[in-house]
């Protein structure tokens, strides 16, 4: 592919995501991606060859890069305080780049849940950057020694990431109610990301 071809398919990518966010997988339209993209519907075609692929190129070029962060975190076989230390800030920081990301899962969770969870379970198989089953025995292994007090993988995984991705999706609630108005620089992230450990370290480390 050319240095042309590179850029076009970069700048369907990019207006796919904000298609996606806005819409969701069954609201978006492909005429909008490509007219937002500078490009025709043609072109758009010969690159993902469909709607459906577009979608799961978009996932997957994000999703790629926090499966390799996470199973980087997951292969060194932390202990559970340093993993609690470590997963918030590669969530919230990962999320704080790729500000569309929790628009388009939340969307579709919602409306399409089928469909998200194949595609992110499909680019999963594929990616390979660490194997579940590592992750959920260190959980079980960390309970049964008496080191956490959840000793259920599903509940663990949830409880850390849903206050992780909840930072984003649910702050503008949180600022409608509140009167407060919550900052996006790196004061607000490294804030967000110390609250999130402290809760986490004393709620579930023994």
């Amino acid at each position: 592919m050319d240095e042309k071809g590179v850029s076009s398919k970069g700048a369907i990518l990019a207006a796919a995501r904000k298609e996606f966010a806005a819409r969701g997988f069954s609201g978006a339209r492909v005429e909008a991606i490509a007219r937002a993209a500078g490009c025709n519907k043609a072109m758009l075609f010969y690159y993902f060859s469909s709607k459906e692929n577009l979608y799961r190129s978009v996932l997957a070029q994000a999703l790629g890069e926090i499966f390799a962060e996470i199973g980087g975190v997951v292969n060194e076989r932390l202990t559970p305080r340093s993993f609690l230390e470590r997963f918030p800030e590669i969530y919230i920081r990962f999320l704080a780049r790729n500000p569309d990301l929790p628009r388009i899962l939340v969307f579709d969770l919602i409306h399409n849940p089928e469909n998200i969870s194949r595609t992110v379970g499909q680019i999963f198989r594929e990616n390979a950057s660490f194997n579940p089953q590592l992750l959920l025995g260190m959980i079980r292994t960390w309970h049964d020694q008496g080191l956490i007090s959840e000793g259920d993988p599903m509940h663990f995984i949830l409880n850390v990431i849903s206050l992780s991705i909840f930072s984003f999706v649910g702050r503008p609630m949180v600022e409608a109610i509140s009167g407060l108005k919550a900052g996006e620089d790196e004061e607000f992230y490294r804030a967000r990301i110390q609250s999130v450990v402290h809760t986490l370290t004393k709620g579930m480390l023994k």
